[in-house]
């Protein structure tokens, strides 16, 4: 399948929903490709699916996401699902979909892959029984599936009250949270509690998640740190220090949430310019309002982006969409001065509520101290011990780390390691995490290729390190 069209949204989440639907309302040939089979991204995941009003533990969410994917439908935009992008150009990619390989080529794209849960490994993190918290909501969401009792939740951010929620909402008792915020972060978020006014419904919710946990009667330990997962074949327990005292549940499951990071692996594919987020100890890429890039007719909307929850993304991607329609001559400029004056305006406020947000859950200074025992990389079966000796050994680089000690050159290139193998390295090497450098490009998606893709068996399309 070839074929060009006027922009190509990758993502099906809120940005990429509101952006495909807008260039579709302007007259314009839009198509958005997406790896699940329903659209929705994380927040609305397969909300269109059968049976998905009884899975959702929120109404608001249910109808929140319904009603994105209903304008969507309406604005005649095509839809690609369960198309898995492996290579991208600025004004092409290279998918997969069952085993047809489709090359589709656009005179503008917008990159609206989402953000990914911060991979943090610790002893017993690939037992069974031990998954991301955002993974068993999925299960949640996709199939009604509920997590194995007792089950424990672990980590710090927004996603591991609202995941907690979901489950208490759903009649299902959890076992505890361990929640490892540092205190210090009250004072730190406290400066921004004005601006955080400005966003009082998220903030209203977020108490609502609280309030949910307190009722229920679920133990909270604060200040934990040390968290391990202890079991012979599968999870069997999980211990922690809260406040410096040592703790021991039993425990079936373990969700485990290290933060929302947004997954830039798409804007690093096309070498787009990247800020670092010392709050939030993050890469972002670098656009403007309206999800511009360096690159002419690229454009990022969304939490991939910089993380800032589905609201704003859905106007992020609102604004990316209007942009294009303006470039393709869909819209003339007073239209979108008229059209995205607002939205701009309301991203503004959005951004300044976030700041307070973003203080109150940057992540702890120890997070990535792992134990030299630990696998950093599962795909390798690099230990956290391998990458110091690296570093020890003189490689002042991230990619150099990589070639030597093969962390990152698995089948997840570099996804779900390459945040814990940049902080460690960094820490052991003395320096802060972007003066390591940024992991080199990988493919956009795992390398498996079906019969039919045309390249040779010894040839390779994208460049080594």
């Amino acid at each position: 399948m070839s074929r060009q069209w006027d922009a190509l949204v990758i993502g099906a989440g809120p940005a990429g929903l509101c952006a495909a639907s807008v260039i579709a309302e302007s007259g314009l040939e839009v198509v958005l490709v997406d790896e699940q089979a329903f659209p929705g991204g994380q927040i609305y995941r397969h909300v269109t699916a059968p049976g998905a009003e009884e899975r959702f533990a929120e109404a608001a969410d249910y109808r929140g996401g319904t009603e994105l994917v209903r304008r969507f439908r309406r604005s005649g935009a095509e839809y690609l699902p369960e198309t898995t992008v492996w290579f991208l150009e600025q004004d092409r990619i290279l998918a997969s979909r069952g085993e047809e390989v489709l090359d589709l080529r656009a005179r503008n794209l917008i990159i609206a892959v989402g953000a990914m849960e911060r991979p943090v490994p610790f002893r017993g993190w690939t037992l069974p029984g031990v998954m991301n918290a955002g993974a068993g909501d999925i299960l949640l969401k996709t199939a009604g599936l509920l997590p194995e009792t007792p089950v424990v939740l672990a980590g710090s951010g927004p996603l591991l009250y609202l995941v907690a929620s979901h489950l208490i909402r759903k009649g299902h008792p959890l076992a505890a949270v361990l929640d490892q915020t540092p205190p210090s972060n009250m004072l730190k978020a406290a400066p921004h509690l004005p601006a955080g006014l400005l966003g009082l419904p998220l903030l209203l919710r977020g108490l609502s998640m609280l309030n949910d946990v307190r009722k229920s009667g679920t133990p909270v330990y604060r200040d934990v740190s040390g968290i391990e997962a202890q079991g012979a074949d599968r999870l069997e327990r999980v211990s922690c220090f809260s406040k410096g005292t040592a703790h021991t549940l039993e425990a079936a499951t373990l969700l485990y949430h290290g933060g929302v990071i947004p997954r830039t692996h798409m804007a690093n594919a096309l070498d787009l310019p990247h800020h670092w987020d010392a709050r939030q100890q993050c890469w972002t890429v670098a656009c403007d309002g309206c999800g511009r890039t360096a690159r002419e007719g690229v454009y990022v909307a969304g939490d991939c982006s910089r993380v800032r929850g589905a609201a704003v993304a859905g106007i992020a991607g609102e604004l990316a969409g209007l942009a294009v329609a303006e470039r393709q001559e869909g819209i003339g400029p007073e239209e979108f001065r008229r059209r995205s004056a607002p939205l701009l305006r309301s991203l503004a406020v959005q951004t300044a509520s976030k700041a307070f947000l973003d203080a109150w859950f940057s992540p702890r200074k120890d997070l990535y101290a792992v134990p030299d025992d630990v696998t950093v990389c599962r795909c390798e079966n690099v230990s956290a011990a391998d990458i110091r000796e690296a570093v020890r050994d003189g490689l002042t680089d991230i990619n150099e780390v990589k070639l030597r000690t093969r962390a990152g050159m698995g089948n997840c290139q570099g996804r779900t390691c390459g945040p814990a193998l940049a902080a460690i390295a960094a820490e052991t090497a003395g320096r802060a995490i972007p003066d390591m450098g940024r992991l080199s490009a990988p493919p956009c998606g795992p390398c498996r290729f079906p019969p039919s893709c045309g390249f040779p068996k010894r040839s390779n399309p994208f460049p080594q390190p």
